[in-house]
């Protein structure tokens, strides 16, 4: 009798540790076939042609819960390292905010301030007229009937928010080349007209940068080395920042090209269709809007940084306040403002980001108030506050865009 009443008192703390050993056996076969998916994904990009070698990064507060490096294996590819450099183009935007906003805490900029405040050739800008029934964007600045005087003062939260009239200059790549400086781009920049009146409308471009020469005047130093002081060396972003180097070139991914009538890599030719910067400093100005070369690991302390509030390793880089406002609403999604960006319904815009606000837009299973943005070369990165997680997509090509909706997706069956 003593010894079955033994075997009963183990009988239940038996059955739950074998409940528990089964259940989590199935969860973690769950658990792996649902990674295999995102594996299996990041496979089928290379596949369709979309990237080569890409990596995907999934941190759930200061912990890797995933991590990827799916490699073509292609020829004149690279295989992705922790060292690997990538341009991430236009993700440069919210680092160059961030600065920006820095500059906006120490009282050395308001963001109400005229831009012709800082750089004074933005003092007289000319603005076009649209044909209302015609709204698309046909060359810039090439018909001079249409050009008028500006009515509307361009302002910093103007170019913060994407609302400055500026789109994308034609020869702007090639300017930035033949510029010595900011300041002589500036000048070739504040002749061409604005496509909207500042403030009234969402319209994407160059703004950043244009944002990078008033940062140099109130710093006093150039952007690059403003950067470097003020969010790099803080953040731990050694291997982040504008130029290259011998050294540093040889951990450039090289760009996958793929249009109708050319495939392949592209490492160290400057190509309208590929390098459209030369990422040297003796021929290259420090833009703000998309030339910011970084590894996924740097990129990672960045993120870290705008997930805990501005805070990284305990020092406060920036205010939580300041993060708010980046993420607060100054522009509608599409199709309520023309020009936003269709690939991103149900987000509206805020300072340089996109915040998810509808989920069901593009049937989405990520939360309300994700923010992030996309670059050129197909990187993508967010920040989902709601369950302390963010990702990291790395790659570098120039093709038909990153599938975000597949990504997102994908990364939330998961998490």
């Amino acid at each position: 009798m003593f010894v079955l009443k033994i075997k009963r008192k183990m009988q239940r703390p038996l059955i739950f540790i074998l409940y528990f050993l089964i259940f989590s056996h199935l969860f973690s076969q769950e658990t792996n076939y649902k990674e295999k998916r995102l594996i299996d994904f990041q496979q089928k990009l290379i596949d369709d042609k979309i990237t080569a070698s890409n990596q995907i990064i999934i941190f759930k507060g200061d912990k890797i819960v995933y991590q990827n490096i799916q490699n073509s294996l292609k020829k004149g590819d690279k295989e992705i390292t922790s060292k690997t450099l990538f341009p991430i183009w236009s993700m440069s935007k919210v680092v160059a905010t961030i600065g920006i906003l820095q500059l906006i805490e120490k009282g050395l900029i308001n963001i109400n301030d005229p831009v012709s405040k800082y750089i004074p050739s933005f003092s007289n800008l000319n603005c076009m007229f649209l044909d209302p029934e015609n709204l698309k964007i046909a060359g810039y600045g090439r018909n001079e009937e249409r050009v008028y005087k500006c009515k509307n003062e361009l302002k910093i939260v103007h170019l913060l928010a994407h609302r400055s009239g500026f789109a994308t200059p034609e020869n702007f790549y090639v300017d930035a080349i033949r510029a010595d400086n900011l300041e002589e781009l500036m000048d070739i920049i504040s002749k061409e007209p604005l496509h909207y009146e500042p403030g009234t409308k969402y319209l994407y471009g160059v703004n950043q940068s244009i944002l990078g020469r008033v940062a140099e005047v109130v710093y006093g130093k150039s952007f690059d080395v403003f950067l470097k002081e003020s969010l790099f060396i803080p953040l731990e972003m050694f291997d982040t920042g504008f130029y290259l180097d011998k050294k540093t070139k040889k951990l450039l991914q090289p760009v996958y090209l793929k249009s109708s009538n050319i495939e392949g890599f592209n490492e160290d030719g400057i190509t309208r269709l590929g390098n459209m910067m030369t990422y040297h400093k003796e021929s290259q100005t420090p833009l703000g809007a998309e030339g910011i070369l970084t590894t996924s690991k740097d990129f990672s302390n960045f993120c870290e940084m705008l997930l805990y509030g501005g805070v990284f390793n305990n020092k406060q880089i920036i205010s939580s306040e300041s993060i708010k406002l980046m993420t607060q609403k100054f522009s509608e999604s599409y199709p309520k403002e023309y020009w936003g960006e269709k690939y991103l319904l149900g987000f509206y815009k805020g300072l340089s980001v996109f915040v998810l606000e509808d989920p069901k837009k593009m049937k989405l299973k990520a939360p309300k108030n994700i923010f992030g943005w996309p670059g050129l070369q197909n990187t993508f990165f967010w920040i989902d506050p709601e369950n302390s997680l963010y990702g990291i997509f790395m790659s570098r090509s120039m093709t038909k865009g990153l599938p975000y909706d597949t990504i997102l997706n994908s990364v939330y069956e998961i998490f």
